[in-house]
């Protein structure tokens, strides 16, 4: 995906996906809201309650080539109990 916020994709989500089993994110968007694992968590649980795997890949821009993203804007959110409970 590029340049889709994470509210665009929320609301895809949200129409068409409550069956999904496995959902596969790779995303060049700039929203840094992708690596919020809150907004994940409540999503997860509202709108895919048959999800059974989730694998979220965020690269963001470094000079003219994408690149795992380092960002380090506050503590690692994916080891709640949620996140740990579903490894």
């Amino acid at each position: 995906m590029h340049h889709v916020k994470f509210d665009e994709f929320e609301i895809f989500i949200r129409k068409v996906c409550s069956k999904l089993k496995i959902l596969r994110v790779n995303t060049r968007s700039p929203d840094i809201a992708f690596l919020n694992a809150y907004r994940w968590e409540k999503l997860i649980l509202q709108s895919l309650p048959q999800l059974e795997e989730f694998h979220l890949r965020y690269y963001e821009r470094g000079g003219s080539v994408y690149k795992y993203s380092i960002y380090n804007g506050g503590p690692n959110q994916f080891i709640s109990s949620f996140w740990i409970e579903r490894q």
